[in-house]
């Protein structure tokens, strides 16, 4: 796939073979919308595409030049969601232990030729928002391509591996804690996880120091490799698409290549806990108690509800190391995504700023979020336990998504600012559809990078 800005005279292809973009945008730009459309016209991969941004044609777009240039980045980063596919013939050429110098052989993105036509595409501007754009979209592709490998690829061991090397390559700090370091320091929440698992369990910490002094941004993804349920083992219909259950890890880890290329001038860190949640004689058990890394006991009632687990050991250690605000995202709960489905995010978040901040953000990036409530009510449903502070589920009780966030709320110290997503519904795209291949869709990156690009 090539995108041209500019095209001169003559380049482009009449006839047939020439598709024009002939759909108004209003001048109140709805990014959403807009990605949609992208999205389907990257989905084609064969052919010329005439795209004009201004001029007397029909598609001409009638907008102040800043929001042209944020229209151009949505534009050119929904084209590359549209056009990505996995490769399979990658696979086969795939070696586990360098996913990473591997990663550019499981994007195919087709042969379409997209020009960008504007009068003013010469202005530095456009430029920049092409070339963000192409950023945005290539990574969210290497995102989507570690969702979509299997668990015998992808295992702690090679996703730490793939982490390390990114660090290199960007040239930040990387410190990855094995068993014996998680052990030692107290990880109770993910060792538990993880008992069952003939694998490692990894926590992974990236940072990058631009303001000495300066309190950090946690970007904090659940990275269960596979999710069997343990002893509350899932049916197979429910364990279908487990191998997604890391794509929380996969999203922010790419968020984080792309804001450090982009060279945004924040304290930056990324927290990811890697696990299996397998079964065998080690698997921890229902009614086990557990010491979390901040000295929290909690009782295992059910062991399907590991993710909190693992993100709440990631929290703890996210403020040990010095965040003073932190966003988390997690394919976390399906009531999450029987309430809003495969297209909206469920979002949490203590402070009211932040919330509102992240979601003008999600609507600038063309993605959907919804608020939903916290409160002690929620928080009450988890301390019926007679053996530990918490229990890690609240039977029967209902509203899943807002009662596993008040479990993570609980590992929140004092004033520091913490944002919740809940995305089961938006990363996966379950079954075939004109916008997306199916698989791994990449959600929430864009929301993430735009709400800490606009220094919020």
């Amino acid at each position: 796939m090539k995108i041209i800005l500019k095209c001169p005279e003559g380049v482009v292809p009449g006839g047939a073979d020439t598709a024009v973009c002939t759909e108004v945008i209003p001048e109140s730009m709805d990014a959403c919308r807009l990605a949609e459309q992208f999205c389907r016209l990257g989905r084609q991969r064969e052919g010329c595409f005439l795209i004009r941004l201004d001029g007397d044609g029909t598609a001409s777009l009638p907008l102040k030049a800043e929001t042209q240039i944020q229209m151009v980045r949505v534009m050119v980063r929904s084209l590359y969601q549209g056009a990505y596919s996995l490769r399979k013939e990658g696979m086969k050429e795939l070696k586990k232990e360098d996913i990473f110098g591997m990663r550019e052989i499981l994007q195919d993105f087709g042969n379409a030729v997209f020009y960008i036509e504007s009068d003013a595409a010469e202005d530095s501007g456009l430029i920049r928002a092409v070339r963000y754009g192409e950023l945005e979209g290539k990574c969210i592709a290497y995102a989507r391509s570690l969702g979509n490998l299997p668990a015998n690829y992808l295992g702690t061991e090679e996703f730490a591996g793939y982490i390390r090397n990114l660090a290199g390559k960007l040239g930040v700090s990387c410190r990855i804690l094995d068993h014996m370091d998680l052990k030692e320091q107290g990880f109770g929440g993910i060792l538990a996880v993880n008992q069952g698992s003939a694998r490692g369990a990894k926590m992974a910490l990236l940072i990058r120091e631009c303001v000495p002094g300066q309190a950090f941004t946690a970007l904090v993804g659940k990275g269960i490799l596979f999710d069997s349920g343990g002893y509350h083992l899932k049916s197979m219909k429910s364990m279908e698409g487990m191998k997604f259950d890391m794509c929380g890890a996969a999203n922010v880890l790419e968020a984080f290549e792309i804001l450090v290329r982009e060279d945004t001038k924040e304290n930056l860190m990324a927290v990811l806990p890697l696990a299996e949640n397998a079964i065998g004689p080690q698997a921890c058990r229902m009614g086990d108690v557990i010491t979390m890394l901040d000295g929290t006991t909690v009782e295992i009632y059910n062991t399907d509800a590991e993710g909190r687990l693992i993100l709440a050991d990631a929290l703890a250690y996210a403020q040990q190391q010095g965040a003073g605000r932190i966003v988390d995202l997690a394919t976390l709960t399906y009531s999450c995504h029987n309430a809003l489905g495969d297209r909206v995010t469920g979002m949490f978040s203590n402070d009211e700023r932040m919330s509102s901040d992240f979601i003008d953000a999600a609507g600038e990036a063309g993605e959907l979020v919804w608020r939903l409530p916290l409160g002690s009510h929620y928080r009450e449903l988890l301390a019926w336990s007679s053996t530990a502070d918490l229990a890690n589920y609240a039977p029967e009780k209902g509203a899943g998504a807002s009662v596993a966030a008040c479990f993570l709320e609980s590992f929140i110290r004092e004033g520091v600012e913490w944002l919740h997503l809940d995305a089961v519904g938006p990363s996966v795209m379950r079954g075939r559809d004109e916008r997306m291949a199916e698989g791994a869709t990449g959600a929430n990156i864009a929301s993430i990078v735009t709400f800490l690009e606009k220094g919020n």
